[in-house]
């Protein structure tokens, strides 16, 4: 006498529901992913910005324009006899 049936009963409707999750899981950290890589991109087309600036002008100034627009000018730290690069 079985009070319980197996647990394997229905392949497909498990593999169904598995995939559908598992689906599910690789969306969101696709789109994680997309947010990563708009910000680095926004953050590359600032620096850009900035090299514009610095050929058009005065890097002086375009840097402390640069400071100013943006808080979060990660690409501006620049430590004692570290140079920009330009």
């Amino acid at each position: 006498m079985m009070l319980f049936e197996p647990l394997d009963s229905d392949y497909h409707k498990r593999s169904v529901l598995y995939h559908a999750a598992r689906l599910s899981m690789l969306h969101d950290r696709m789109l994680m992913r997309f947010d990563k890589v708009e910000e680095a991109a926004d953050k590359v087309q600032a620096a850009a910005a900035v090299l514009v600036d610095v050929k058009h002008g005065s890097a002086v100034d375009a840097l402390q324009d640069a400071v100013s627009r943006n808080s979060s000018a990660d690409f501006l730290q620049v430590e004692a006899g570290q140079t920009i690069g330009l």
